[in-house]
């Protein structure tokens, strides 16, 4: 039997046993990896492979089991059977192992950087147990991922229909970001208390290519500017398709978040007649999340210091994003010198220590870093074990408290909730803030909750809408995507 194998493979192998094949009857070999080969202690001496099943994942943890008398596989075909499975075996095993060392490396960084608590020397946690109190402590973090409420918006069975009328968008596209979008605009009008009348606007941060500010515009009959850094292309750019009385009303102002100011926008804002603004925000990465709470930060405060000032930032909705971007971003610049400045003399752990940043910024480095364990959970071929999953989103716990906390230092209340589905997107953590109290509507979410007065005022100006115009074309003409299965290469943007 063991003469089938190559010479690279019998250095594998130490022996075989004889088994009955469970599909064919056939006789079995098994193989077995000596301990010395294995890449870790910690994982058993041997694979699992079966010629029946070549699709199955391969763990190290059995015996390499091959049925030398399969239908159909000469020797020469079952010995490349065979060494394509160890080699994927020990691929993964690899992977593996990778994992336990960051995993290893990320607990003795924290371990060193947190402050020690007086009550650690009495504690009965483990290990790890300890390591996550101490980090919950130092960071306030009280909430966990899995304890946050979904809110998906009321009834959206009967509001996505709705939303999705009035664009004309790839259906895949239109099935990632529809939930998304319903979920944003019902949570703009709940801070808004259903007053969408003139002089009340939206202050859109990295409004991309506005396809929600289209939304908040042709349906809630709100003024929306939209800051980025740079604006897309003229094709691109989804206001371009409405009738020309909508928009314009969508302001597009180029200017990074962290130079924008009170100045800024009192001369957009008067120009247009608002008033009364909401800052939105959807999934800016990184560091962009804490310069656009600063951004509203400075714009709440300047309508109380100064009278010229006339607009008021009534409060806040930002569905956060890639956490791990704060270690390195696009621009493969560090980005925790930043944050931990911002939040230095607000972390309950850190403001007994010196003035000296060292241990925050060690701890939020490798947290941040190690917070895309959960993306990376989604891709195909992962490593990601059920444990650092866990860990990745305690992470993101710990320093989501921070901006919670800023938030409600602006605004008064502040509350974090799960704001789409997960088939929708990954990173589905939302932040709202608002006076004195989030309003309850903000939690709605299902077939249970309702919201009768806001679906009518959809379907009255998605009717009207269409009466008067027909939907908004909102597809990339020009563009192609295997990602969202569409090809509109062949099509050109209308022209006025």
């Amino acid at each position: 039997r063991l003469a089938v194998l190559s010479p690279r493979l019998r250095l594998l192998a130490m022996g075989s046993v004889e088994s009955r094949c469970g599909c064919c009857e056939g006789i079995r070999t098994m193989f077995v990896i000596p301990q010395s080969q294995a890449q870790s202690s910690n994982f058993c001496d041997a694979v699992s492979v079966c010629v029946h099943d070549t699709t199955a994942a391969l763990k190290l943890g059995s015996t390499i089991e091959v049925d030398l008398q399969a239908a159909g596989l000469s020797k020469n075909q079952q010995k490349k059977l065979l060494a394509r499975q160890v080699r994927q075996s020990r691929k993964n095993h690899k992977k593996i192992h990778k994992q336990t060392n960051a995993t290893v490396a990320a607990f003795s960084v924290l371990d060193d950087a947190l402050p020690t608590l007086v009550e650690d020397s009495e504690s009965t946690f483990d290990a790890q147990g300890l390591l996550r109190h101490r980090l919950c402590k130092t960071f306030g973090a009280q909430k966990r991922y899995h304890a946050l409420p979904l809110s998906f918006g009321p009834e959206p069975e009967k509001g996505l229909p709705v939303l999705g009328s009035v664009l004309l968008r790839p259906p895949k596209y239109a099935a990632k970001f529809l939930p998304q979008e319903y979920s944003l605009l019902h949570k703009l009008w709940v801070i808004l208390g259903g007053a969408c009348a003139a002089g009340t606007g939206v202050l859109d941060i990295g409004a991309g290519n506005a396809n929600c500010a289209v939304l908040a515009v042709a349906l809630l009959g709100l003024t929306v500017i939209c800051v980025e850094r740079e604006s897309p292309r003229e094709e691109l750019r989804a206001e371009a398709r409405l009738p020309e009385a909508l928009r314009r009303r969508i302001v597009r102002v180029e200017a990074d978040v962290e130079d924008f100011g009170p100045e800024e926008l009192q001369r957009v804002a008067s120009t247009h007649g608002l008033h009364r603004m909401v800052l939105v925000a959807k999934h800016p990465c990184g560091i962009g999340v804490d310069r656009s709470i600063e951004c509203a930060a400075r714009l709440h405060a300047s309508r109380a210091e100064s009278a010229g000032v006339s607009i008021e930032i009534i409060g806040v909705v930002m569905a956060t994003c890639c956490t791990n971007k704060l270690s390195l971003d696009d621009a493969r610049i560090s980005r925790v010198p930043e944050f931990c400045k911002l939040y230095a003399h607000d972390v309950p752990g850190f403001t007994c220590l010196s003035h000296d940043n060292h241990g925050f910024e060690r701890a939020v480095e490798v947290m941040s870093r190690c917070s895309a364990w959960r993306t990376a959970s989604g891709s195909e071929g992962n490593a990601i074990q059920a444990s650092q999953l866990e860990w990745a989103e305690l992470f993101e716990d710990a320093l989501q408290s921070l901006r919670l906390r800023r938030l409600a230092q602006i605004f008064g209340a502040s509350t974090e909730i799960r704001f789409a589905p997960r088939e929708c997107t990954l990173q589905d953590r939302c932040l709202v803030a608002a006076p004195c109290s989030i309003p309850e509507g903000i939690r709605a979410h299902g077939e249970m909750s309702t919201d009768p007065v806001f679906l009518s005022h959809l379907r009255k100006a998605a009717s009207q809408l269409l009466a008067d115009s027909g939907p908004i074309d909102c597809r990339p003409l020009g563009l192609k995507s295997a990602k969202y299965d569409f090809d509109y290469t062949d099509m050109s943007a209308p022209t006025d």
